[in-house]
């Protein structure tokens, strides 16, 4: 009897543990919020999406990735996303079913620059991509580098406001500093007529 009654409350203690957190399975962590997802990719890849030569690129792809439509485009639909990005890292020729218009730039960055190939390889990456809100949250955190935003062009900024939805300008001048000498006393006696 004791052994049942012991087993019973096992039981109950287990119940009422995972019913505290019934997202989570046992052994096994939460997704990551788009907002943590786009630290995550930040942390680990700030360096290449900083970088002056992928500027325009980075704006240009993370703008299309924030609109649900891109990822369903017939060519990334029939192999999945992932599927699809594997067949452009092993033939980055590939990258014209998703971008006609691609003049070769992408294609011998996908092939020749190390530091795009792991950014395109990498899970948390992946992740991102294929999350819209993850995507602008990577935009607000490229934006807040202010090297970065104050070297945007008209178009890229224009782009980042249409997409973050800010319409204010970034402005990477630091405000004018306070003068630290105090004003005038004021006289408090009245004026003699």
């Amino acid at each position: 009897m004791k052994k049942r009654t012991l087993v019973c409350f096992l039981i109950f203690l287990l119940c009422v543990f995972h019913s505290s957190i019934p997202d989570t399975v046992f052994g096994q962590e939460a997704d990551p919020t788009p907002t943590e997802l786009a630290q995550m990719v930040y942390d680990g890849f700030s360096e290449t999406l900083l970088r002056e030569d992928l500027q325009d690129l980075v704006v240009q792809v993370l703008a299309a990735l924030t609109d649900p439509a891109t990822l369903q485009n017939p060519a990334l639909a029939a192999l999945g996303f992932e599927g699809s990005l594997d067949l452009v890292l092993a033939s980055p020729v590939l990258i014209t079913q998703v971008v006609p218009d691609e003049d070769g730039v992408i294609q011998g960055l996908i092939k020749d620059d190390e530091n795009v190939r792991k950014f395109l390889q990498d899970g948390d990456a992946r992740a991102l991509m294929q999350n819209t809100e993850a995507a602008k949250e990577l935009l607000r955190l490229l934006r807040a580098n202010e090297t970065w935003a104050s070297s945007l062009n008209s178009s890229n900024l224009a782009t980042l406001q249409e997409v973050l939805g800010t319409t204010d300008p970034v402005d990477p001048t630091p405000p004018d500093p306070v003068d630290p000498t105090p004003p005038d006393p004021v006289d408090p006696t009245p004026p003699d007529p």
